[in-house]
Parts: C-alpha cells; sequence; structure tokens
C-alpha cells in the first residue's frame, strides 16, 4: 500500500510540476523554418491556396471544410488526428504571402502561420512564421519541450516537398512580423 501512495505522490508532482513550468513559459512564441523546392512560385502558391486538396498530400489531414466566411474572409476547418481547426485567411498576396488565422472557438492555442515565398536559383524558397500563442498551461510546457514549436511547421514543409517529389530538410528562416 505504501509503493501505491509513493506513485501517486510522483504522478501528482509531474502534473505541479508541468503546470508550474507551464505558467512560467511565456504564451507566445515565435518559430520560423523554411525549404526551397524546384517548382515556381505560381505552382507552390497554387498547392498552398488549394484547401480541399490538402487531404491528399497532407497525411495529417482527414478533411477539409468549407466555413461560412468571417468579415469578408474565407474561412475553412480542417480535421486531424488532434480534432478540428477552423481557419481564416487574413492576407493573401499572390504566388508571394499567406497569413493563416486560427479562429477555432476555445482552442487551447491559436495565434498566426505566414507564409513566404521568394525565388531561389530557378525555384522558391518557402518559409512558414508560426506565431503562435498557447493558453493552457499544461499544453505550453508539453508543445515546449515535448512536441517543440517547430514540429508541425517541419511536418507540413515535408509534406508539400513531397506532393511535388522533393525529399526536403527544413532549417531554421528569419520569423515574419507578427500580424496586424
Amino acid at each position: 500500500m505504501t509503493w501505491l501512495w509513493i506513485a501517486l505522490a510522483v504522478v501528482a508532482g509531474l502534473v505541479v510540476l508541468i503546470a508550474v513550468t507551464g505558467a512560467l513559459l511565456p504564451k507566445a512564441h515565435a518559430a520560423a523554418r523554411r525549404i526551397t523546392l524546384r517548382q515556381p512560385a505560381a505552382t507552390v502558391f497554387a498547392a498552398l491556396a488549394d484547401r480541399a486538396a490538402m487531404p491528399q498530400w497532407r497525411k495529417d489531414l482527414g478533411s477539409v471544410q468549407e466555413l461560412p466566411a468571417k468579415n469578408g474572409k474565407r474561412c475553412w476547418r480542417e480535421v486531424s488526428g488532434f480534432g478540428p481547426m477552423d481557419l481564416m485567411v487574413e492576407r493573401e498576396l499572390p504566388d508571394r504571402e499567406i497569413v493563416l488565422r486560427i479562429v477555432t472557438e476555445g482552442s487551447p492555442f491559436g495565434g498566426t502561420w505566414t507564409f513566404l515565398l521568394a525565388p531561389k536559383g530557378g525555384g522558391t524558397e518557402v518559409a512558414i512564421t508560426e506565431n503562435g500563442e498557447v493558453y493552457n498551461v499544461f499544453f505550453r510546457a508539453l508543445s515546449r519541450f515535448v512536441f517543440g514549436h517547430r514540429a508541425t511547421i517541419d511536418g507540413f514543409l515535408k509534406a508539400l516537398g513531397a506532393k511535388f517529389g522533393e525529399q526536403v530538410v527544413p532549417v531554421d528562416a528569419e520569423p515574419a512580423p507578427v500580424p496586424s
């Protein structure tokens, strides 16, 4: 019986440690990664803008459903193994930039993804900056120390490369400014 109390105390201690650690971390973070594709910017932009086709090349994505526009801006819901996430296009500059905002109500996290496309060596450099906020202290600690802020970006960029038959290795990029 003593071992049971010790095990429960250890588990409770870990929960408290994770909560305290998360509470001490800042809510906001920025992470930026980039790849270079052998594709022209127009081709890459078209793939990023075609939300309905994303489940075909993003293995983490089960489905995409169009939602009613908010303030005249396009919205959709992505459903993955982590559940639904609602997104809105903040800004689009054809062949150059897309800024997406998470608009899921009650989400433990939020923020933006900024996609910047630039010509590079006959192809296109694709940089993604995540300007995120993690509201839940447990998820904040886990996202910082277990999952990492760059993991989702890296997975997305690798899937984008694979869509074009290219194997890519994401590297650090200069973060884009926080969208206003």
